[in-house]
């Protein structure tokens, strides 16, 4: 039973279509009417980071979605569409 747990969340983190954090982040942004430069200065990373987020081309680590969360001001369920 436990090799078929691991094999569903396998399955799961290697099946990214159904995850939608770039458009969560940039729902997120808009709603705060920030601009992708203002949330990449308030973050200290360059603008084109911001950008691939939520073009859903990069994904930010645990770390950074903490900062997101404290920056749009909602939890980590909310980014990650919970």
């Amino acid at each position: 039973m436990i090799k078929n747990r691991g094999n569903i969340m396998k399955e799961f983190i290697l099946d990214r279509s159904n995850i939608f954090l770039g458009d969560n982040l940039r729902e997120c942004r808009k709603q705060r009417n920030l601009s992708e430069r203002e949330v990449s200065k308030m973050l200290h990373v360059d603008i084109t980071t911001i950008s691939k987020y939520e073009h859903n081309t990069r994904t930010p680590d645990i770390y950074m979605m903490m900062r997101f969360a404290d920056v749009y001001g909602v939890s980590l369920d909310t980014l990650v569409g919970r």
